[in-house]
């Protein structure tokens, strides 16, 4: 289902190319050999992905944002750094290693950040043009829950004297990631744009089936 819908919006962006008017009076981006940066606006899907011995999450959908920041080796190439910040409600069922099965519910909102190097490539050198997008980076995700019992760390301050701070450890991990993402951008004459595209993620966890997390973006950037 998911290559499916990767493979109808790539077939989509790519007839936006086909059919988009190249006549004389095409404004033609300036784009090349500069940097840009972008502040995105993500609306993330819900999913789910199953565990060892039983156990399975769901996760809500969510709205979070992020950044980009890349340089554009030609008009039709641009290689950036992609960094997305969500906190999604989630379910999770947890199977106790027993005679009995015992199953918990844990209902709890978690921290999933992502960051990412994209190779980013442009089907027009015009202002608008559609593009494809593949990237490979790390996941991080807490799940918000204690791993253990809380702690603090105390030491002596110039201003303040003697000061404690407590802390308390959670179940998270760093996992590899990856994407695959298409849409369109539009450029303005002065150097700003703005972008809209559907971006696929597969985070590859270490004790569950790979998680398959569908993102919206709407970013606002500026060619610099």
């Amino acid at each position: 289902m998911l290559i499916k819908k990767m493979v109808v919006l790539i077939s989509v962006v790519a007839l936006l190319a086909l059919t988009y008017s190249t006549d004389s009076h095409a404004r033609y981006t300036k784009r090349a050999g500069k940097w840009e940066s972008t502040f995105q606006f993500v609306n993330s899907q819900s999913t789910n992905t199953n565990g060892e011995g039983g156990s399975s999450i769901d996760i809500d959908s969510d709205l979070g944002w992020g950044f980009t920041l890349g340089y554009n080796i030609n008009p039709h190439v641009l290689v950036n750094f992609e960094f997305s910040s969500l906190t999604p409600r989630y379910d999770a069922i947890v199977v106790e290693d027993n005679i009995l099965n015992t199953n918990h519910n844990i209902k709890h909102k978690m921290d999933l950040y992502q960051s990412q190097f994209n190779v980013v490539y442009h089907f027009m050198t015009e202002q608008f043009t559609p593009f494809v997008q593949a990237g490979l980076g790390w996941s991080y995700m807490d799940s918000n829950i204690a791993s253990g019992p809380p702690g603090a760390v105390c030491w002596w301050d110039p201003w303040w004297g003697y000061t404690c701070s407590g802390y308390q450890n959670t179940f998270n991990e760093t996992r590899l990631s990856y994407n695959l993402a298409a849409g369109v951008r539009y450029e303005l004459n002065n150097g700003m744009f703005f972008r809209a595209s559907y971006q696929q993620n597969w985070i590859d966890l270490s004790r569950a089936d790979t998680l398959d997390l569908g993102t919206v973006h709407i970013e606002i950037g500026s060619i610099f």
